[in-house]
Formats: structure tokens, C-alpha cells, sequence
């Protein structure tokens, strides 16, 4: 019965519930930043990732800055955007699986220029943003329902109200993904070990 019980809880499951903590690099006006985010979603067959996502970012590029009456201004800028993110996943082994992560962004971004004395330009430019992500992803997994996952690929602005900014080009990313699945399995495991432990003095397995 042991068997059968636990067989019935390590059944692949259709539909397995996810969530990521994502931090990446980028460059903007070919300087790079940081662009942090999170998703949740789900996983369908163990073969296609769908989640949602949202990802800000907030930095002062040198490549942007503007002189008036001999005071330097340099450009900040502030970034914040929606996602619908797919992967499809083309290899998956018990270490490792590798995909095709594929995004698509909408939100809001914002340039201002502001001297070190806080001093601000009248000139605030702010907008909508559209992006797309496009590249290839690996994930080792040491832990079953932990994984850590880089990926490589390229931006594309399909629009931006502020001109002054360009986000084309190519991004790198690092994070840390989490099946939650897993971890009830494993919970689920455990607690059906203790139960027969208490009915049985030993259990093969």
C-alpha cells in the first residue's frame, strides 16, 4: 500500500504552479544596467512555462546628462512594466533543462535631469513603454524544487514615448526559479514515511 500511496503522489502533474525571483543586465544607450524582477505562472507537461511578471529599474546613466548656466545635470531614469512571459522547455532532465524564454512588457518609464544640489530641468519626459524579450535559458536544478537560471537573448523597444532612451540590445540573466509542486510533493512524501513508520517498525523502500 506504500508503494501504490506514494506512486499516486510522484504522478507527473499537468499543471505545476511557479514563481521566479529575476535580476538582470542590460545596457541602456550602450551602458549597463540592472533591471529587477519577479513571475508567477505556471507549468504545463513539463514543457511550456506561462507566467506574469513585473520588473522595475531606476539608475543614472553618465551617457545621459545636459549643462545649463555651467551646472551639469545628469539624466535619471525610471523604469516599471507588466510582463507575459512563455518558455518553451526543449530538453528537461533531472539537473538540468534547457529553453526558450520568450517576453513581451508594457509600462512606463520616465527621464528627468537633476543636478546634485537636487536642482531639477523643466524638461521631465515620461511615457509608454512596449518591449520583447527573445533568447535561451539553462536551469540546474541541485534541488528538485530549486533552480538556479541564467539566460542570454536580445531586447527589442517596440515602442517608447521617450526617445531619448533606447533599450535595444542584447541582456544576460540570473535567477532563482521555484517549483512549488516539488515542494508539496516532497512535503506530501514526508508525511506519508512518518504515517507507516508509526504502523510499521520497518519499511522498505
Amino acid at each position: 500500500q506504500f508503494v501504490a500511496d506514494s506512486i499516486k503522489i510522484m504522478k507527473p502533474k499537468v499543471v505545476r504552479p511557479q514563481f521566479r525571483l529575476d535580476n538582470r543586465l542590460t545596457f541602456l544607450n550602450n551602458q549597463r544596467i540592472t533591471i529587477s524582477g519577479l513571475d508567477a505562472g505556471v507549468l504545463l507537461k513539463n514543457k511550456l512555462r506561462m507566467t506574469i511578471g513585473y520588473y522595475w529599474a531606476k539608475d543614472q546613466p553618465t551617457s545621459l546628462k545636459k549643462t545649463m548656466d555651467n551646472v551639469e545635470y545628469p539624466g535619471r531614469f525610471d523604469m516599471k512594466y507588466g510582463s507575459l512571459n512563455m518558455e518553451f522547455i526543449y530538453l528537461n532532465k533531472r539537473f538540468f533543462s534547457l529553453g526558450m524564454p520568450l517576453e513581451f512588457g508594457l509600462g512606463n518609464n520616465a527621464l528627468y535631469y537633476q543636478s546634485e544640489a537636487n536642482n531639477l530641468l523643466p524638461e521631465k519626459q515620461s511615457g509608454i513603454l512596449a518591449l520583447s524579450y527573445f533568447g535561451l535559458s539553462a536551469t540546474f536544478k541541485p534541488i528538485r524544487w530549486i533552480g538556479l537560471k541564467a539566460a542570454f537573448g536580445y531586447r527589442k523597444t517596440l515602442y517608447n514615448r521617450v526617445k531619448e532612451l533606447g533599450f535595444d540590445g542584447i541582456y544576460t540573466s540570473v535567477g532563482l526559479s521555484i517549483d512549488f509542486r516539488e515542494v508539496i510533493t516532497d512535503f506530501r512524501m514526508y508525511k506519508l514515511k512518518k504515517r507507516y513508520r508509526k504502523n510499521s517498525n520497518s519499511i522498505e523502500i
